[in-house]
């Protein structure tokens, strides 16, 4: 869709943009500004002849809003609009419902508004109420807003809530993408005309883009700007668009959609344009020829009386531009501020994503559930090991099944970034949050209860089943460890999570990565024998770190022996029941080239990849492009 030029900021409270194609590569729009509602005592069919019939440009239907902002005193410049304070005056609703389905109503606004306003909470309250009752969502304020697994509230009402997470901090001018998308007929006319009442409160001016408006909600325009590929093809009332496009020879038939008529318009002048040459049908001969759109609204009354209006604003905008050293027409970067402090917008944040856990405890009892059945069969499989060589082999391996059960049971935390990416990108380009406040409350809520929690209860059930050391200071180390590990490659997962859109991309970068550390732990091959150009791979395997500090914690200084005491010819003797008889622990280590005593560098080191990968995903938030 192609963006609004300074020039469409125009005296009026309410303006629509309305594509005029279904083809996006033609960036065709149409604009419109809404004002007072009309009568709506008569049919549409006579209400659209009566707009066929209109012959001369009405007045300003508003006189009486000169000097406010939005008014036709042109009180609110280009310039206060884009470099003072934007994120105070100015605010974006997207075209999909970015709102938290988990949460109610009032729980998205109270979001809102605890975030954005500075104020007690007695006033956000306050502020909350007004909005509900503006909005009509008296009757569901306190019903969750619905996701895919929950029921929520209607379209409608879903629509309402997004837009009301904006006129929270009632902004002047409120910038909307097609509202109406996805809504039924008549629940799109009571979206316009709740915008329509919008913009009669304290001078609010409502920008929005609409996809081929009914006739219900095209007569609630006031002022029409329609583009052609980017050149402005009419400026006007919407009440002499249609005499304009007759004196061009473009006669709109009774009973026709304005609306439609005025694609059909352009899409056909477009075509005529791009096609000279090609044939044309009947409808085609009807219509003028050599009549360029654009060219001809340059030449008309429509856009001389608008650059009589905008000229002064340019010109002004010019000076304060020359006086501050910024050249005209570069954009300029947000001075941000938000409202609140980063420890409220943590408090926050955590809080919603708390309730967001507790209303949808799929992911965290399905982690719990998972992680215990995977500790009950690996228990069950090597319950009560010995210290037999027999054991000494089965202990490796249980340490490398614990470790790449920690390293792809992360893989739930890919969700994390990739799942609410426009959420995020919306609420932080909108001032909601710092990307730090909201970087840490992920990491928190995901850690805490998704990893922490289910790998202490793994660590308690595997540790006594298999038949470790008892002894204190080992048993927290291996729990140490064993979070060490499962956090380190969730670190993995926020930093491919943080800078992938797709989840299938995300799953495939972070298995090749885990595959690559596994082959590199120190098991699957020994690591003294690695080649001399590939050997420092080893360094980078943090799989390699889990074994090395799993078998320094538990093997290392055991003695494994096969002997056994047997009667031959009722002597007891010592016999062998496995060749070699004794296998010495830490020789054993250091043969597969596991460094012994390194317990707590390897501790460090795997503090140092969650380390690196967490401050990498922060860094590619922070650079993720965020535009309002």
């Amino acid at each position: 869709m192609a963006q609004v030029q300074p020039a469409v900021i125009v005296p009026s409270r309410v303006m629509v943009v309305i594509p005029s194609s279904d083809v996006a590569s033609q960036e065709e729009t149409k604009t419109a500004t809404i004002s007072d509602l009309q009568q709506e005592s008569k049919a549409e069919v006579v209400e659209m002849e009566e707009m066929n019939s209109v012959a001369k440009q009405p007045a300003d239907p508003y006189p009486n809003r000169a000097n406010r902002v939005g008014g036709s005193g042109l009180s609110l410049s280009f310039h206060d609009i884009c470099y003072e304070s934007s994120r105070d005056t100015v605010f974006n609703t997207p075209q999909d419902d970015i709102v938290m389905g988990t949460l109610s109503v009032r729980e998205n606004l109270s979001f809102s508004a605890a975030l954005r306003l500075n104020m007690s909470s007695k006033g956000r309250s306050a502020r909350v109420d007004k909005v509900i009752r503006e909005l009509g969502l008296e009757s569901c304020a306190d019903t969750k807003v619905g996701t895919e697994f929950l029921r929520g509230v209607s379209g409608g009402e879903r629509k309402r809530t997004n837009i009301g997470m904006e006129l929270i901090i009632e902004p002047q001018v409120l910038f909307l993408d097609e509202p109406t998308t996805g809504l039924d007929a008549n629940t799109a006319v009571s979206v316009v005309k709740l915008l329509k009442d919008l913009s009669l409160v304290d001078g609010r001016v409502v920008i929005m883009s609409i996809h081929q408006p009914r006739y219900a909600i095209f007569k609630l325009f006031d002022s029409l700007t329609l583009l052609s590929k980017g050149e402005v093809v009419y400026h006007g009332e919407a009440q002499a668009i249609l005499p304009y496009f007759l004196s061009l020879g473009y006669p709109c038939e009774e009973h026709e959609n304005p609306a439609d008529f005025l694609l059909d318009v352009v899409t056909q002048h477009e075509s005529c344009q791009g096609n000279d040459g090609d044939a044309k049908t009947a409808d085609d001969a009807s219509r003028p020829k050599g009549i360029n759109l654009a060219t001809a609204y340059l030449q008309s009354s429509h856009c001389s009386a608008l650059s009589s209006k905008l000229d002064p604003i340019m010109e002004t905008l010019r000076t304060k531009e020359k006086a501050q050293g910024i050249s005209l027409g570069i954009k300029q970067k947000d001075r941000v501020t938000y409202a609140t402090n980063v420890f409220w917008q943590l408090l926050v944040l955590c809080k919603r994503s708390a309730l967001n856990l507790l209303r949808n405890p799929t992911t965290s009892i399905f982690q719990l559930i998972t992680l215990t059945f995977f500790a009950l069969v690996i228990g069950g499989i090597y319950f009560q090991r010995s210290l037999s060589p027999l054991g000494f082999q089965d202990r490796i391996g249980v340490f490398f099944f614990i470790a790449t059960n920690q390293a792809f049971g992360s893989l739930s935390a890919i969700d994390l970034f990739i799942k609410q990416r426009a959420l995020f990108i919306h609420e932080n380009a909108s001032g909601f949050y710092r990307v730090s406040a909201f970087f840490v409350s992920k990491v928190l809520t995901d850690l805490i209860p998704l990893r922490i929690i289910p790998n202490t209860a793994f660590a308690l059930i595997t540790y006594f089943m298999i038949g470790f050391q008892l002894a204190a200071d080992k048993f927290f180390i291996y729990l140490l460890l064993v979070n060490l590990a499962s956090i380190a490659a969730t670190s993995i997962a926020f930093a491919v999570s943080a800078g992938v859109r797709i989840n299938a991309v995300a799953n495939l970068l972070i298995a090749i990565l885990f595959v690559v550390s596994m082959l590199f732990g120190g098991l699957l091959i020994t690591l003294e024998s690695l080649p001399a150009w590939i050997s420092w791979m080893k360094y980078l395997s943090f799989v390699r770190y889990i074994m090395e500090a799993f078998v320094n914690n538990e093997v290392v200084g055991l003695t494994f022996s096969a002997r056994v005491n047997a009667t031959v010819n009722g002597t007891i003797i010592e016999k062998c029941t496995y060749n070699p008889c004794i296998i010495n622990g830490t020789e054993q280590i250091m043969n597969l080239g596991w460094q012994v005593g390194w317990l707590w560098y390897d501790v460090l080191a795997l503090i140092i990849f969650a380390i690196l990968f967490l401050s990498l995903a922060y860094i590619i938030l922070l650079c993720i492009k965020k535009e309002k």
